[in-house]
C-alpha cells in the first residue's frame, strides 16, 4: 500500500508543474506577441510624427502669427527635419472617389469631401477639427475615417476612442450599427460594478473591440485607466466641452495616449478667443503653450471693449486650414431654411412688480410704477371682465406690497441681481416665496408670466395641426408646471434624466405614432447631439450668454432629415435685461463668424463675412434703449391672437433691417450691388460694431436707471459681511437610521407566466405574482429566499438587472418579458406608459426604472391568435371603467 500511496502525490506534482509549464508558456507568447506589436505601433507613431513635422514646416507662417515673437519651436523643427533621415514628402489634398468598402448605405458628396480632407490630415499626421454646422453628419464622416485607417493601415492596430455627451451616446451606438455594421463597438458608461465589469473583460481578452464610446463623466472618473491604454484615434464628440482649459475634464483629457486628435464641433468658437485657444492646446499641445494664452486674451475682451481685428483674421486663416467648415446653406439643399423671429413682448404685472422690488430693495412697491405700460396707464376697457387668472395675480400682488409675509426677507438675501432679474423674465415663481400661498397650479402660473401666455397662445394654434413642438428654457421648472395645467403629454430632457429615459423619450418623440407633441429640454443638456427632426416649431424662452447654445438647440430640429420649414420663436421681455443682453450676443456671433467666415478647407482665398451674415447679426440688435413706444401693451398682447403677435414682430424686424440697409447705403434694385457694398462698409461696421464695451444695466427700469440711496447700499453691504462671518459649524445628533418603510401596493391575481391562479407568490418590487413551479423554483427555496422578484427586474436577453441596466427597463404589458436598452428590439415602441392601468387600480403609481410596451413577440401572438389579444383587450376595458369609478 505503501508504494501506491507515495506515487498518486508523485503524479499531481507531475500535472501541476505541467499546467504551470503550459501556462508560463501561453503567457510569454502572449508577452512577445504584445511586445510585437508594440514595436509595429512605436514605428508607425515614428511615421506619424515625420509627417506631422514635415506638415508644420510648410505651414508654419499660420501658426506663428498667433504666438509670441522669439518662439523657438519652429526653428528647432526644421533643423530636426534637416538632420532626420525621413525620405518622405508633403501630401497634398486628394478627393476620393470611393468610400470605404466597410462603410455601408451611400454618403453625400460633401461628406466624401469631408472624408477626403480627414483623410488628408491623417496622412500628413495632423490632429484636425471637423467643425461643419450642427446636423450635417459628423458621426458619419468620423465612422467613414475610421474605417479607412481599418482598411490602409496594415498590421496591428490600437482601438478608437471616442468621448462624447450623455445625450448622444446612444446615437453613436446606433450610427455605428447602421454605417459601420463589421466594427465591433462598446459603450463604456454605467455603475462603478458595470464598469469594473468592462475593464476586466477587456484585460483578460474576453472583449474585443474596435471603438470605445465613452461620456465625458466616465472618462473623468476612470481617467487613469483611459490613459494606460494606446489609441489610434481620440475623438471628441462635441469638443467644445474642453472649451476651459482650466477645467477638470480638459486637464484629464490632456494626457490620453491617442496618435492623433480629432475635434467634432458644429460651434468652435463661443465667447471669446480663450476658448479657441483651448481646443488648440489640446490638438497641439507643443505649439500652443500655457505662455500663448495672453495674446489670444487681450486680442477679443468684451469685459475690456478690446479687440484685435487683425489677430481675427489670422485666428481664421489657421481655422480655415485645420477645420472643416460647412453649412446647411452651402451643401445641404435637401433641408429647408428655418424662419426665426424674435418675439418682443410685455412684462406682465407680476413680473413689473418683482422687477422693481428687486431693484429697489423695497418691501412695499409704489404699484402705481407697476400697473404702467410703455409710459402709459394701462387702459382697460369698460365692462371688460379680467381673466379669472389674472384677478388671482392682481390679488397676490396687492397682498404683498401692502402685507409682506413672514419670509418678507428672504428674496432681499438674493446674490447676483442679474441672474435674479432674468428669472423673473421666465416666471416670477422661480424666486422664493414669490408665488401665493397655498400654492396650487391654477390659471394664475400663466398669468404670471407673459412668456407663459406667448408659449400658451403658440401652442393653442400649432398642436390641433399636429405639429410637434421643441421647448427651451434653461429654468424648466414652471413650463413643467405649465404642462400639467394643460394635460399636455411631453417628453422631458434635463440634467436629471437617466440615459435610458433619454434614449426612450427621444426615440418616441421621432415615431411616427408618438405620444407627445412636446419635448421640454434644458438648454445645456439638450442641445447636444440629439436628433429631433419630427419638431417643426421651436420656442426659445430664453436667450444664453452664449449664442452657439442657443443655435446647438435650434438644430436639434433643422438637420438633416428635416422635410418641413423650422419655425424658431425667440421669447424676449421688451425692456428687459435679457433685451440688453442681444447687443452682447450679437459681438459673440460676429467674432463666431468673422473667424469661421471661410468655407475652404485647405487654404488658399479667404472669404470675408457674407452680407446675409453681417445682416443677421445686425437685426438681432437690443431694443431695450429704444425711446420709441410702437411695441405692444400688456392689454393688446394679451388680446391679441399669436398670429397678429408674431406679425407685429416681424414688421418690427422687416423695419429695422430697412434702416439699417438705408443708413449703408444700400438700394434694392441690384442685389449684386447691394452685397458689394455691404462688404465694401464692412470694416466700418465692424469698427462701430466692436467699439465700447457691451454692458448690461440691470438697473433699468421704462428706460431709467432705479437709483439706490447710499444708506440702503451701506445695510445691504453689512448684511452681507455678517453672512461672510456666520458660523456654519452644525452638530448633528446622531440617532439610528430608521428604515425607509416601503410604499404598500395590491398584488394582481393571476401569474405572470400562465395568467392562472392558485398558490402565488408575491414580487417584492411590484405587484406582479407567479408559481414556483413557473418561476422554476420549489417551495422550499421560496421559503428561504426573504424576498423574490418576478423576470421583470432583469433583461430577457442580457440578464442584467436595472441598476446594471442604468436605471431602466422596457418591461411588456402582456408578457413575462423585459428589455434593457441594448436589447430593446428594432423598430417603433407600442408604447404603453410610464405606469399600467391595471397597477393604478393595485395603488401603484409611475415607477422611474420602468417604462412599459407591448413587446414585438406578443404582437406576433396576437396576429397568430387574435382571440387571446380580445381577451387582453375585454381584461383593459375592464380596468378602464373600474378606474374611472375609483376616480369619481
Amino acid at each position: 500500500m505503501t508504494p501506491v500511496k507515495s506515487k498518486r502525490p508523485r503524479t499531481v506534482s507531475l500535472t501541476i508543474t505541467g499546467n504551470r509549464k503550459e501556462g508560463s508558456s501561453a503567457k510569454k507568447l502572449k508577452m512577445d506577441e504584445k511586445k510585437a506589436n508594440t514595436i509595429i505601433v512605436n514605428v508607425k507613431k515614428v511615421s506619424a510624427e515625420a509627417a506631422r513635422r514635415r506638415w508644420l514646416c510648410r505651414h508654419r507662417q499660420l501658426f506663428e502669427s498667433l504666438l509670441p515673437s522669439g518662439g523657438s519651436y519652429f526653428d528647432r523643427l526644421e533643423k530636426e527635419a534637416k538632420v532626420s533621415s525621413d525620405k518622405g514628402c508633403y501630401v497634398p489634398l486628394h478627393e476620393l472617389d470611393e468610400q470605404p468598402e466597410t462603410v455601408t448605405g451611400s454618403m453625400k458628396d460633401y461628406q466624401l469631401h469631408g472624408l477626403s480632407y480627414l483623410v488628408w490630415m491623417y496622412k500628413n499626421g495632423m490632429n484636425c477639427i471637423l467643425g461643419d454646422e450642427m446636423g450635417l453628419g459628423k458621426t458619419l464622416q468620423t465612422l467613414s475615417l475610421l474605417a479607412y485607417v481599418h482598411e490602409n493601415s496594415k498590421g496591428p492596430r490600437d482601438p478608437h476612442l471616442v468621448v462624447c455627451p450623455l445625450s448622444v451616446l446612444p446615437s453613436w451606438l446606433a450610427e455605428a450599427a447602421r454605417w459601420v455594421p463589421s466594427f465591433t463597438v462598446i459603450r463604456f458608461h454605467g455603475t462603478q460594478q458595470e464598469r469594473a465589469r468592462l475593464k476586466e473583460g477587456i484585460r483578460t481578452g474576453e472583449i474585443q473591440f474596435d471603438v470605445c464610446v465613452t461620456t465625458y463623466d466616465s472618462y473623468s472618473v476612470e481617467d487613469g485607466w483611459f490613459k494606460s491604454r494606446r489609441w489610434t484615434y481620440c475623438v471628441l464628440d462635441e469638443g467644445h466641452k474642453i472649451k476651459n482649459a482650466d477645467s477638470a475634464i480638459s486637464g484629464k483629457l490632456q494626457g490620453i495616449s491617442a496618435m492623433y486628435r480629432l475635434i467634432l464641433t458644429g460651434t468652435p468658437v463661443h465667447n471669446n478667443l480663450i476658448e479657441l485657444w483651448s481646443l488648440l492646446h489640446w490638438l497641439y499641445p507643443t505649439i500652443f503653450t500655457p505662455t500663448s494664452e495672453r495674446q489670444f486674451k487681450d486680442s477679443f475682451d468684451l469685459s475690456r471693449g478690446r479687440y484685435s481685428l487683425p489677430f481675427l483674421t489670422a485666428a481664421q486663416q489657421l481655422l480655415s486650414t485645420v477645420m472643416l467648415r460647412r453649412t446647411k446653406a452651402n451643401v445641404e439643399m435637401s433641408v429647408p431654411p428655418r424662419e426665426e423671429l424674435t418675439v418682443f413682448i410685455p412684462l406682465t404685472e407680476s413680473q413689473r412688480f418683482w422687477t422693481l422690488r428687486l431693484l429697489t430693495r423695497l418691501s412695499a412697491v409704489d404699484l402705481e410704477q407697476i400697473f404702467v405700460s410703455n409710459g402709459n396707464k394701462v387702459k382697460k376697457e369698460a365692462g371688460k371682465p379680467i381673466h379669472e387668472g389674472r384677478q388671482q395675480v392682481l390679488a397676490h400682488i396687492q397682498a404683498q406690497a401692502t402685507t409682506p409675509s413672514k419670509d418678507e426677507h428672504q428674496w432681499k438675501r438674493l446674490m447676483n441681481l442679474l441672474m435674479q432679474l432674468r428669472k423673473v423674465c421666465d416666471h416670477p415663481y422661480l424666486l422664493p416665496n414669490a408665488e401665493p400661498e397655498p400654492y396650487s397650479i391654477g390659471e394664475h402660473l400663466v398669468a404670471s408670466s407673459s412668456k407663459l401666455i406667448a408659449v400658451d397662445k403658440i401652442l393653442s394654434d400649432i398642436l390641433p395641426k399636429g405639429e410637434r413642438v421643441l421647448i427651451f428654457s434653461q429654468w424648466t421648472r414652471c413650463v413643467l408646471y405649465f404642462m400639467a395645467l394643460r394635460s399636455i403629454p411631453y417628453g422631458r430632457l434635463d440634467g436629471s434624466t437617466t440615459r435610458p429615459r433619454r434614449a426612450l423619450d427621444i426615440k418616441l418623440f421621432q415615431q411616427e405614432k408618438s405620444p407627445y407633441q412636446v419635448f421640454l429640454i434644458s438648454t445645456k443638456a439638450g442641445g447636444l447631439g440629439i436628433n429631433l427632426t419630427k419638431a417643426t416649431t421651436v420656442i426659445m424662452c430664453d436667450s444664453d450668454w452664449n449664442p452657439q447654445n442657443d443655435l446647438q438647440a435650434i438644430a436639434r430640429a433643422h438637420r438633416i432629415g428635416q422635410t418641413k420649414t423650422v419655425k424658431v420663436y425667440r421669447l424676449i421681455c421688451r425692456g428687459s435685461v435679457e433685451d440688453q443682453m442681444l447687443d452682447r450676443i450679437r459681438r459673440k456671433l460676429f467674432l463666431s463668424v468673422k473667424v469661421m467666415g471661410s468655407d475652404n478647407p485647405s487654404g488658399g482665398e479667404h472669404s470675408g463675412m457674407r452680407s446675409e451674415e453681417l445682416m443677421d447679426i445686425l437685426r438681432k440688435g437690443s431694443s431695450a434703449l429704444e425711446r420709441n413706444n410702437d411695441g405692444m401693451d400688456l392689454e393688446e398682447f394679451l388680446d391679441a391672437p399669436i398670429n397678429t403677435i408674431l406679425e407685429h414682430s416681424r414688421s418690427r424686424e422687416t423695419v429695422r433691417e430697412a434702416k439699417m440697409k438705408h443708413e449703408m447705403g444700400v438700394k434694392e434694385k441690384n442685389e449684386e450691388e447691394n452685397d458689394e457694398k455691404l462688404l465694401a462698409a464692412a470694416e466700418d461696421e465692424e469698427a462701430a460694431l466692436l467699439s465700447g464695451v457691451a454692458q448690461v444695466q440691470s438697473r433699468l427700469f421704462d428706460g431709467r436707471l432705479v437709483q439706490r440711496n447710499n444708506k440702503e447700499i451701506a445695510e445691504e453691504w453689512q448684511e452681507l459681511r455678517k453672512r461672510q462671518r456666520t458660523n456654519r459649524t452644525v452638530i448633528i445628533d446622531v440617532k439610528p437610521a430608521q428604515k425607509r418603510q416601503r410604499k404598500k401596493y395590491e398584488h394582481e391575481d393571476w401569474c405572470v407566466y400562465c395568467r392562472d391562479g392558485g398558490e402565488l407568490v408575491l414580487c417584492s418590487y411590484c405587484p406582479r405574482v407567479f408559481h414556483p413551479q413557473c418561476h422554476g423554483v420549489t417551495k422550499a427555496h421560496v421559503e428561504r429566499l426573504p424576498s423574490l422578484t418576478c423576470p421583470q427586474h432583469s433583461c430577457s436577453s442580457c440578464s442584467r438587472n436595472t441598476s446594471d441596466a442604468g436605471g431602466m427597463l422596457f418591461r411588456c404589458q402582456t408578457c413575462t418579458q423585459a428589455f434593457c436598452e441594448d436589447c430593446l428590439p428594432d423598430g417603433d415602441l407600442d408604447a404603453v406608459g410610464d405606469t399600467l392601468p391595471e397597477f393604478r387600480l393595485l395603488g401603484y403609481g409611475e415607477s422611474t426604472n420602468a417604462y412599459y410596451i407591448r413587446c414585438q413577440d406578443c404582437h406576433e401572438r396576437f396576429e397568430e391568435d387574435p382571440e387571446v389579444w380580445k381577451s387582453w383587450q375585454e381584461e383593459m376595458r375592464e380596468t378602464e371603467k373600474k378606474l374611472e369609478a375609483m376616480e369619481l
